[in-house]
């Protein structure tokens, strides 16, 4: 066996373990998710960077070696070719889950705010206008968001 062939061969090796490591963790993660389970979702996320920045560097490296790498063993590649492939369809249902979390925390956040609102509306004391008449509150402003002057 040539010494650019078990190169190739190792470097696909290695990072099929990089990709096998973040798939794991995919999986953890969309479970998370699908749970609703936050601490466990929060948990992952130190390891999950850590492993996806391995894994960019790893892909970045196998792409400037492509043509070394069309040297690596048949099963090797197919392997390898079918690992990612199998990563791209996990990848998909887990940003799925990730944007499915998002729009609920964007609509949780829509009904806090809401009920902030309404709640200052209520206990603001009515004030007459100077024709006599108590303004409406609906249309008058009120500030959600949070001063920084001091």
């Amino acid at each position: 066996m040539s010494q650019a062939l078990q190169t190739a061969d190792k470097s696909l090796e290695d990072m099929m373990l990089t990709i096998n490591q973040l798939f794991k963790i995919y999986e953890l993660e969309t479970e998370a998710l699908e749970r609703v389970d936050t601490k466990t979702f929060l948990a992952l996320q130190d390891e999950k960077i850590a492993t996806a920045r391995l894994y960019q560097s790893g892909m970045q490296n196998l792409l400037e070696r492509k043509n070394e790498m069309r040297k690596a063993a048949q099963p090797v590649r197919a392997r390898f070719e079918q690992m990612q492939a199998d990563f791209s369809v996990l990848s998909r249902k887990n940003m799925e889950a990730l944007s499915r979390m998002q729009r609920t925390m964007e609509r949780l956040g829509g009904t806090l705010r809401k009920a902030a609102k309404d709640a200052t509306k209520k206990q603001r004391a009515l004030s007459y206008g100077a024709n006599g008449i108590v303004p409406d509150d609906d249309k008058r402003q009120i500030s959600m968001g949070v001063s920084e002057t001091a």
